[in-house]
């Protein structure tokens, strides 16, 4: 193909796939080809029509293509959701359901037990396999590889690239459309062993552009999508979503092991963006702690995670409407962070937590006194918010003294004991508030 040729698709800076038609010509910005990975410039024809263009002379045998094939699973990665044709039973035509898959989330060019797919998907009918079927880019020999892998596997051609300009005009096609699409194979369809190989149909073949293709080198370009999770997560999380408020409640109960008025006081964070998850802030929170805290003090589970895949969690399991860009994220950290602080976690690189063992008398030892610690009234007041400590108006002033001009003579495992009693909270609480002033280290 020519490398003057017009390309409707091109990535940006920030890895994602736009079409030339839905940009304002507003400067100079800088776009790469979705197949070589070359620089390409946005142009307008008849102040219309626009297209991107390669700017310097490349070997990019496929871009067009390419940029197509980006797109479509970009566009797949950020709906959600795709029509499918009805199911057939039999020849007669018999037994047609319509229906719509949904998804969470999902896994852009991944292999599934080891065969090469384009997109692999965990609905609430199970997994799902999307292969997109563009000439030249296409291999149909792969059908019945994929079809070997027993998983409901759904086939979108385009057969007219170069009809698709826009992101409504690839919208169409891809989520909306019906008779560019076929199903593989579906366990509705027929009982077929996992390891067979079926036939190609003549009827697919024809619909793939009246021709099987010579097999062509399989694309795999890096599109942004949301983190990965594992199989029937996704099921039980669009379950639980679905439920009333009621049942909300009595399954975070279950999943905490005790019933919503007994549940921790770090269950009830106030933290910035805490609306963003249109429910009250106490469900979000209690799924965290339910799902990731709890059973890995519990040694139910592992102990270290990551904030995006507690974002994964909620997104499968909440509808997400940030109260402002990134809330939803901020919210999320801000929470992370006062279960750090509160003792529960603690922080180590790349936004990863791991979760610390119930505390132990003889762990207490291991603390020591910030020889540089200094409290104030307001500090105190903070850290005490910060922990959801009550501290009465008696003790306070018995706080400032003992660190007025140093810290106390006596070692850190009997104070936080003395403070135990006196302000009748946990062993953690009280050491979550020393941490927190900066009072000990170790």
């Amino acid at each position: 193909m020519a490398l003057s040729s017009h390309m409707a698709f091109a990535m940006n800076t920030a890895g994602q796939v736009v079409a030339a038609n839905d940009l304002p010509s507003l400067g100079p910005t800088l776009f790469h080809c979705a197949g070589c990975g070359g620089e390409v410039s946005l142009c307008r024809q008849n102040g219309s029509q626009a297209y991107f263009r390669h700017v310097r002379p490349a070997t990019c045998e496929f871009g067009v293509q390419r940029a197509l094939h980006a797109a479509t699973l970009h566009l797949l990665a950020e709906s959600r959701f795709v029509a499918p044709p009805a199911l057939t039973h039999n020849g007669n035509g018999h037994g047609k359901r319509r229906m719509i898959e949904e998804w969470g989330q999902a896994s852009v060019c991944t292999t599934v037990d080891g065969v090469p797919v384009d997109f692999f998907a965990e609905t609430l009918a199970g997994p799902l396999i999307i292969q997109i079927a563009i000439r030249s880019l296409y291999d149909a020999s792969t059908r019945s590889t994929i079809r070997a892998l027993g998983y409901a596997a759904l086939e979108i051609s385009i057969p007219k690239p170069d009809e698709v300009l826009g992101i409504g005009d690839l919208r169409e096609v891809v989520l909306h459309g019906l008779t560019n699409k076929v199903w593989l194979w579906h366990p509705a369809i027929g009982n077929r062993d996992r390891h067979a190989q079926p036939k190609q149909r003549p009827a697919e073949v024809a619909l793939l552009f009246g021709e099987v293709e010579k097999p062509a080198a399989k694309l795999s370009v890096p599109v942004a999508v949301t983190p990965w999770v594992q199989a029937g997560g996704l099921a039980a999380g669009a379950a639980y979503r679905q439920l009333p408020v009621a049942e909300k409640i009595r399954a975070l109960e279950q999943q905490l092991g005790e019933p919503c008025e007994r549940w921790p006081d770090a269950i009830d964070v106030d933290v910035t963006g805490k609306g963003s998850f249109c429910v009250d802030p106490r469900f979000w929170q209690a799924d965290i702690f339910g799902k990731f805290v709890r059973p890995a003090v519990e040694g139910a589970s592992t102990a270290d995670f990551t904030m995006l895949t507690v974002l994964g969690w909620l997104d499968m399991r909440y509808r997400i409407v940030p109260e402002f860009e990134d809330a939803e994220k901020l919210a999320v950290h801000q929470y992370l962070r006062a279960l750090t602080a509160q003792g529960y976690l603690t922080a180590l690189p790349d936004q990863q937590f791991r979760v610390l063992p119930e505390p132990r008398p003889n762990e207490l030892s291991t603390l020591r006194w910030n020889p540089d610690a200094r409290l104030s009234v307001g500090g105190l007041r903070v850290c005490s918010e910060r922990v959801r400590l009550q501290i009465p108006a008696n003790q306070v002033q018995r706080l400032l003294e003992y660190f007025e001009d140093g810290h106390p003579a006596v070692a850190v495992a009997t104070f936080v004991q003395d403070l135990m009693l006196r302000l009748h909270a946990p062993e953690r609480t009280i050491v979550a508030l020393l941490r927190e002033a900066d009072l000990v280290v170790g």
